[in-house]
């Protein structure tokens, strides 16, 4: 298992990779302790947020690359959120 801050310093790849093996444990070690090989039932916890955590670094990185590549978009006008608020302001204003 990789610490935080060698999740967020791997690429992408190495990231995927990483969470198809963090699944697969996670899997291993949960049947483990269905069937009672296993007796140490927090190691399930340790393996579910281990892939949480490699989840939320990759969803950093797409952030990040997707705040690089886009512009800042020009700022639309507020809309009323109903017809009915459209209508008693017009309605007002006569």
């Amino acid at each position: 298992m990789l610490t935080i801050q060698e999740l967020r310093s791997s690429t992408e790849k190495e990231l995927l990779q990483e969470l198809i093996a963090a699944r697969n444990n996670a899997l291993k070690v949960r049947v483990n302790s269905k069937t009672k090989h296993e007796k140490d039932i927090a190691k399930v916890q340790k393996a579910k947020r281990y892939v949480a955590q490699i989840l939320t670094v990759l969803r950093e990185v797409d952030g990040e690359e997707k705040s690089k590549s886009k512009k800042e978009a020009p700022k639309a006008e507020k809309k009323p959120a109903h017809k009915s608020e459209a209508k008693g302001k017009e309605s007002k204003a006569k």
